[in-house]
């Protein structure tokens, strides 16, 4: 897989809001197979995402990281 940086990232917040409601809607039973699998793959990338936020650490690190790199 790929190691980019994507040029957003989401409040932590709205992250953990995001998953929860990607979660009700893949354990839905009304949801098609090919969207569950588009939904699973987008809560991979929002947990990756939230570990990296995690791992930066409450100074943003990797943030200021990527405004210098602009």
């Amino acid at each position: 897989m790929r190691d980019e940086t994507r040029g957003w990232i989401m409040p932590e917040a709205d992250m953990l809001s995001m998953l929860s409601l990607i979660d009700e809607k893949i354990y839905s039973q009304e949801i098609e197979t090919r969207h569950r699998d588009a939904l699973i793959r987008l809560r991979e990338i929002l947990e990756n995402d939230l570990n990296d936020l995690r791992l930066a650490g409450p100074t943003g690190e990797q943030q200021d990281n990527r405004s210098e790199a602009a």
